[in-house]
């Protein structure tokens, strides 16, 4: 015998009856449909209206983990583009990759616990868990940006660069202590607190040196010009480098060959242009384009519709 086929009227008047309470007999008086057939009908619909809820639910969980995705990646970005600038001079500048692993180290998302971690790790379990979340983060930024977030072009320059600087530092370094050793009244003036003039006067001649290299104009004149000398009026004399808030302090009757020793330091150096300065005048060229072009890729205004465009292994489905 064939089945009978339940109309969208006929069903719509099923949901009614049976939605407020009415016995599958009295449905069955009431719509001429059989019971079996009215009962097979509401449990179809039933199932129906399931899966419509389900899929709704599923599709409102996607748009929210789409969101979080969305934040959680621009918040990578934010963070990387701050990070991309040109270090100033250091002994202690970390690789290109110790570097990035000191960043993605940071709990950048803000909001642990949200994938998964457990809720009351050990410091350790923290910092390892936070870490690898960010390279799946890092990947996925890669992945949306069709590998445009190109790192090893940054990782290279910037390597480049922390080599050239570490050679700048010592050079700077063993001119300037062997310059303050040929003055003997130098010498035995600042004999007592050596290491902590020569310090003063390396962080003054960095800070006017690498402000010329920034500018891509490192003068002798104009340096020297920046370096003077004034007596404290307690037998002390502050050689001042600038607008660097401190300088070095020395005894004040050799604060002149103290000076000095900073101008002959310099032209020392600028002696050994094309092995010291040169390289790093050129290294810095190279990370403000290879920093200019991450942040373009990283810039919201080109990321988002990236982001919304592509896919990746954390996108929601």
């Amino acid at each position: 015998m064939r089945r009978k086929e339940v109309s969208a009227k006929e069903l719509a008047k099923i949901v009614s009856l049976r939605q407020n309470n009415n016995s599958w007999l009295t449905i069955e008086k009431g719509t001429d449909v059989p019971r079996r057939i009215a009962q097979r009908a509401y449990r179809d619909w039933e199932r129906s209206q399931v899966r419509d809820e389900f899929k709704a639910a599923r599709q409102t969980v996607g748009a929210e983990e789409l969101r979080n995705h969305l934040a959680s990646l621009k918040k990578l970005a934010l963070v990387l583009v701050g990070h991309f600038e040109i270090p100033r001079p250091s002994p202690e500048l970390q690789s290109a990759k110790q570097f990035l692993a000191s960043i993605l180290r940071n709990n950048i998302v803000g909001e642990y616990g949200a994938y998964g971690l457990p809720s009351n790790p050990s410091r350790n379990t923290y910092s390892t868990d936070v870490y690898r979340q960010n390279q799946m983060l890092l990947k996925s930024l890669q992945d949306h940006t069709d590998q445009k977030l190109n790192l090893s072009n940054w990782g290279s320059a910037y390597d480049t660069y922390r080599g050239h600087q570490a050679k700048f530092l010592e050079e700077l370094r063993q001119i300037l202590s062997n310059i303050l050793n040929v003055d003997p009244k130098l010498a035995e003036a600042i004999a007592s607190k050596k290491e902590k003039i020569i310090r003063r006067k390396l962080d003054g001649l960095i800070y006017l040196l690498w402000g010329g290299i920034l500018a891509g104009k490192v003068e002798l004149e104009e340096l020297v010009s920046l370096i003077k000398v004034f007596s404290r009026g307690d037998g002390q004399a502050e050689v001042v480098f600038g607008n660097l808030a401190q300088g070095a302090i020395v005894p004040d009757d050799v604060g002149t060959q103290a000076k000095e020793a900073c101008i002959w330091t310099i032209k020392n150096l600028l002696a050994q242009r094309e092995k010291i300065i040169d390289p790093l005048l050129e290294d810095v060229k190279t990370m403000k384009r290879v920093n200019d072009d991450l942040a373009k890729v990283l810039n919201p205004l080109t990321l988002v519709p990236d982001i919304l465009h592509t896919r990746c292994d954390l996108c929601p489905c």
